[in-house]
């Protein structure tokens, strides 16, 4: 069984012998990552026209009424398209950009652990199987996504099954999505609480990051965390009976200069 203790110590370590790259590295990831979410209030134009009309029904006729009706409904039609154009504008850079990005960012900080990687590395799935590693990437916010329709908790436990997915299209890009999913859940299987866990190890870290207007988790936190993230990675790979899954020609592994 694996130690969260021993996980964070040793990313500790890693991270203090390449400290600005690996900070580099997690401040692209968060910002591809981050989701945000807001709430929008609607009121009815309608009803605020008859107000204005009836307390102005001395000044105004009724083409006036008409006018500003039409030119509010146009308004209303532009703001929508607009709105419908951003969240497509970002669904696909998300999907095509961020998704390729995110796993290149995890390479990177796994492949740190053997070798001293080169920026680049964050750009390897656009190099290196990039329609795959899209398809399985946009499969697995799907799948999430559809789980977490039956409510909230079904959506948390797949989030944590399929937690190993971009780590393994980050080593074998080429890897069909059937054996990325069956491979990620064997990987958790038994993990799962230990990994919340280990997540909830740095809520304190997630505050103070919070406090500081994010500043802690550019400069520590966000390094910090995805260090460790990619030991569990390598940990479970080499530990874990139900891994199933060899390569013979692991062309894709970085070959560069030891640290």
């Amino acid at each position: 069984m694996w130690s969260r203790i021993e996980l964070k110590e040793d990313s500790k370590s890693l991270f203090r012998l390449n400290y600005w790259p690996f900070v580099l590295v997690a401040f692209v990831h968060s910002f591809i990552t981050v989701g945000s979410s807001g709430r929008s209030s609607y009121h009815s134009a309608q009803e605020i026209l008859d107000r204005d009309w009836q307390y102005q029904r001395g000044y105004f006729n009724h083409h006036f009424y008409n006018d500003v009706s039409n030119f509010l409904l146009a308004v209303i039609g532009a703001v929508l398209a607009a709105a419908i154009g951003i969240l497509t504008v970002s669904i696909i850079l998300n999907i095509f950009v961020f998704f390729p990005l995110e796993v290149g960012c995890k390479r990177y900080m796994t492949i740190a652990r053997e070798v001293k990687p080169e920026f680049q590395e964050m750009l390897f799935a656009f190099k290196n199987c990039y329609g795959n590693v899209v398809k399985i990437m946009f499969l697995r916010d799907l799948y999430i996504f559809l789980w977490s329709l039956l409510l909230v908790i079904p959506g948390i436990i797949k989030s944590y099954e399929y937690r190993m997915v971009p780590y393994l299209l980050a080593e074998y890009p080429d890897m069909d999505s059937s054996e990325a999913f069956r491979i990620s859940r064997e990987m958790m299987l038994g993990n799962k609480w230990e990994a919340f866990v280990l997540d909830l190890s740095f809520l304190g870290w997630d505050i103070a990051s919070a406090c500081t207007m994010g500043l802690v988790g550019v400069f520590y936190a966000g390094p910090y965390k995805m260090l460790t993230n990619a030991a569990l990675y390598l940990t479970l790979k080499n530990t874990h009976p139900n891994f199933g899954y060899t390569q013979s020609d692991d062309r894709y592994y970085y070959q560069g200069g030891q640290y």
